[in-house]
């Protein structure tokens, strides 16, 4: 029954229209030279760009491994699809749709306290994106999202789930080429607030949920499982 249950989640979350900011992955590790795989859905509802230019979102599924190096640090890698959508000031809507999508990251454990189950966790994430091209009145246009994050989460761990809060730092790059015109355009706000969850089904699997505030409007949902 649980092994239905994480099918369907997982389903949903590759499947779910417009379902992506960064995830930090949170703080459900692998152990020293274990692998951990996930299926991530990760929403960016909203996000200026140069103000004067537009306002972007992006969506991306993604299935991840992150891998040991010690017990303090880990190494994330992904791949999946992502899309983008544009609102540029002069009124074109640009929907670039599902192409390809992957990132990197690491993350390490600053400080641990193992008696009041309480961690510090730094982490750096990097995602790219490359739709498909979009095509308006004869008009060619193309479109890739770079996104850069750092973020320092506070984490309080419970039996069978887990809290966290941190700021973030991010920094994310719209190149936008038109026909033949190119531009780099850059994210307005860069600094945020992260807020999320674990909750541990069995020790080997996780069910993952975040709220990203400020910087950008985001929201991402995740499942992970050791093997």
């Amino acid at each position: 029954m649980e092994r239905i249950g994480v099918l369907f989640l997982a389903i949903l979350l590759l499947f779910a229209p417009n379902s992506s900011a960064i995830p930090s992955e949170g703080n459900f590790f692998p152990e020293l030279n274990e692998t951990l795989w996930a299926i991530q859905s990760n929403n960016i509802f909203l996000r200026d760009f140069n103000k004067v230019e537009g306002k972007a979102s992006t969506a991306q599924c993604f299935v991840q491994a992150s891998y040991g190096i010690s017990e303090r640090f880990f190494l994330d890698g992904k791949v999946g699809i992502g899309n983008v959508s544009f609102n540029v000031q002069d009124g074109v809507n640009l929907d670039f749709h599902n192409g390809f999508a992957g990132g990197y990251g690491v993350r390490y454990i600053a400080h641990e306290n193992k008696k009041k189950n309480i961690k510090s966790i730094f982490g750096f994430q990097h995602i790219s994106c490359h739709p498909f091209k979009d095509k308006v009145n004869d008009v060619q246009y193309r479109v890739i999202w770079d996104e850069w994050q750092g973020t320092w989460l506070f984490i309080k761990e419970y039996e069978k789930a887990s809290v966290y809060i941190g700021p973030q730092y991010s920094a994310a790059q719209l190149k936008y080429k038109v026909d033949s015109f190119r531009r780099r355009l850059k994210s307005e706000d860069n600094w945020g607030m992260l807020v999320g969850g674990n909750y541990n089904v069995n020790k080997n699997l996780m069910i993952q949920a975040e709220v990203r505030l400020f910087d950008e409007w985001a929201l991402n949902f995740g499942i992970s499982h050791k093997f």
